[in-house]
């Protein structure tokens, strides 16, 4: 089993839209985690993200904290809930892929899954081009920032 999830590849859908989850990916699950679960929902990006069941539920632990007197906030729970689905991977390793999440990130055929410590991002090669030359410059500046994190 490992404990975070790093590096990236590329995979295709398959005919009917189900995504195999690279063998080095689903070694994050055990058998604890319901038969290797992932909860698929919306990204902050424009990608999909994909969370080992236990890792969604300690996320769903943290968004039950939250006040749902704050719109705010119940906006955000709303968001994430409604977009979210739990996926049990078959026996291949592969998961099938609802048709509004894909249309999200406009995947169509090819898969750009990246490791993301606790989660996968699941990205359209084409958008993750795209946004990533849109970003933020991670220069020294931008580094300077995170020292004070670290």
């Amino acid at each position: 089993m490992i404990t975070s999830f790093a590096g990236e590849s590329k995979h295709f859908l398959d005919e009917k839209s189900r995504l195999s989850i690279p063998a080095k990916y689903r070694r994050w699950l055990t058998e604890e985690d319901a038969e290797y679960t992932f909860v698929i929902t919306k990204g902050a990006d424009p990608c999909l993200i994909a969370y080992p069941a236990v890792e969604w539920d300690m996320f769903a632990e943290k968004l039950r904290n939250l006040s749902q007197f704050k719109k705010k906030n119940r906006a955000f729970i709303r968001t994430w809930s409604r977009n979210s689905i739990r996926l049990k991977c078959d026996k291949q390793g592969r998961i099938l892929m609802p048709q509004r999440l894909l249309d999200f990130a406009n995947i169509k055929k090819e898969v750009a899954i990246i490791g993301a410590l606790n989660y996968l991002e699941l990205w359209e090669p084409e958008m993750l081009k795209e946004h990533q030359e849109s970003q933020i410059p991670l220069d020294d500046d931008y580094f300077e920032d995170l020292a004070d994190i670290f």
